[in-house]
């Protein structure tokens, strides 16, 4: 998505209507979220839990979603 000049990705959670944008600037990384649950913030805890369980590689990473729920293992 371009925004004021700038590329950004965006993260939606289309059941919450939560959102996020992530561009570069300056050498770094910067977040825009909005909506009624802090999305990145989850992204960050999540990647918080990979790294502390070794950076497990994607062949030993699942995703499993279904009506009821999801989970994640590794």
């Amino acid at each position: 998505m371009q925004q004021d000049g700038r590329t950004e990705e965006v993260l939606v959670d289309i059941g919450t209507g939560s959102w996020a944008a992530v561009y570069a600037e300056g050498g770094r990384w910067l977040v825009r979220q909005g909506g009624p649950e802090p999305l990145w913030d989850a992204v960050e805890e999540q990647f918080g839990r990979w790294r502390a369980a070794g950076a497990p590689t994607l062949e030993e990473f699942t995703v499993t979603v279904t009506p009821e729920g999801q989970s994640t293992r590794w």
